[in-house]
């Protein structure tokens, strides 16, 4: 075996995608016969370690920090919004697994330390006791934080790239080592997905366009002036049964957002038979990260509105004869999971 154990760093205090993705790399991690665990770590002083409901499914165990032994012998797994952590680590191989490219830029930049300050007040009151004990120290840790610099990059850090996107970004900036782990959809979602896949509905589906509006509200808004006709739902406020059924009666999903990943909502949309439009930001732009014809992806949305209204048309009217459009995308996502491990033996076995 390549590493005696596997360490993989994760925030304690929320419920989120990328934690998600951090409990499922451990399971996999198992799957292929590796020793590995979550080592939670508190941002907020939050000393609930527990295991959060939602990734039962993933572990039954836990570390703490002080329980991580830096050693040649050990690899770390930390994500890129984390990435002061590789310093701790002298001795041991520390992998940055890229679960998105702009969260790294995002999280040192000028805006997010504005929006910190600004949201400070709220923060004191949901975390009293934290700030009454870290107040300095957070105020420090926030202006000192800055993009990941590749140019002083430490020689026992290697980077695992979740999409196609953070693959391109990162390989041309590193001269350290570069793979690619592209994690499935949940196990939860999975599960979902085996039960009601026979169940998938590819005629009398109905006209509506389905839509993130923490992704792309205003734009939706603005595209709805032109398909004044047309049936625009947010998937927002719904339960996991209710956004399935929302996949499963509707013909479209859009998203003109950005894609710092490989995105998770229009990976569930394609597979239970929606038709995919996106923009090109991002892991939009990478034929890997989002397989689908280069006629449904649109460069410039407020240039090429009148495209967009005319594409968005087209599928509604032709729903049953564009549906193989995205045959290769469905085929990409339920294949995840078999090339997520392949890539875990590759990188951690061989």
């Amino acid at each position: 075996m390549k590493f005696e154990h596997i360490y993989v760093f994760c925030p304690n205090d929320y419920v989120s995608g990328g934690p998600d993705a951090l409990h499922q790399i451990v399971y996999y991690l198992k799957q292929i016969g590796c020793v590995a665990e979550i080592v939670y770590f508190t941002q907020t002083g939050n000393k609930d370690y527990s295991i959060p409901k939602p990734y039962q499914k993933y572990i039954s165990s836990f570390l703490k920090e002080d329980e991580v032994e830096d050693s040649p012998k050990n690899a770390v797994i930390i994500t890129e919004t984390f990435v002061g952590l590789a310093k701790r680590f002298k001795q041991s191989t520390v992998f940055i697994w890229w679960l998105g490219v702009n969260n790294n830029v995002l999280h040192a930049n000028f805006f997010w330390k504005a929006f910190f300050f600004i949201s400070l007040p709220l923060r004191i009151v949901k975390n009293f006791e934290y700030y009454r004990v870290h107040f300095l120290d957070a105020i420090r840790k926030t202006l000192k934080k800055n993009p990941y610099s590749f140019r002083k990059e430490q020689r026992n850090v290697k980077h695992i790239c979740a999409s196609f996107h953070a693959y391109d970004y990162v390989s041309k900036r590193t001269k350290n080592e570069v793979a690619i782990g592209i994690e499935p959809l949940s196990k939860f979602f999975l599960e979902l997905y085996n039960e009601n896949k026979n169940k998938i509905p590819l005629i009398e589906r109905n006209d509506v366009v389905l839509y993130n509006p923490k992704r792309c509200g205003y734009f939706v808004r603005y595209l709805s002036i032109f398909l004044p006709k047309i049936k625009f739902e947010p998937l927002t406020g719904l339960t996991q049964d209710e956004i399935v059924s929302k996949y499963m009666t509707s013909k479209l999903y859009v998203d003109f957002g950005a894609f710092p990943g490989a995105e998770r909502i229009p990976k569930e949309a394609v597979l239970y038979g929606c038709a995919i439009i996106t923009g090109k930001r991002g892991a939009a732009f990478f034929h890997g990260d989002v397989p689908i014809p280069d006629e449904y992806k649109f460069g410039n949305p407020y240039k090429q509105i009148h495209e967009i209204a005319e594409k968005i048309r087209f599928v509604l009217l032709n729903y049953e004869k564009v549906y193989s459009d995205f045959d290769e995308y469905r085929e990409t996502i339920l294949n995840l999971e078999k090339n997520f491990k392949k890539s875990l033996g590759n990188i951690f076995l061989k």
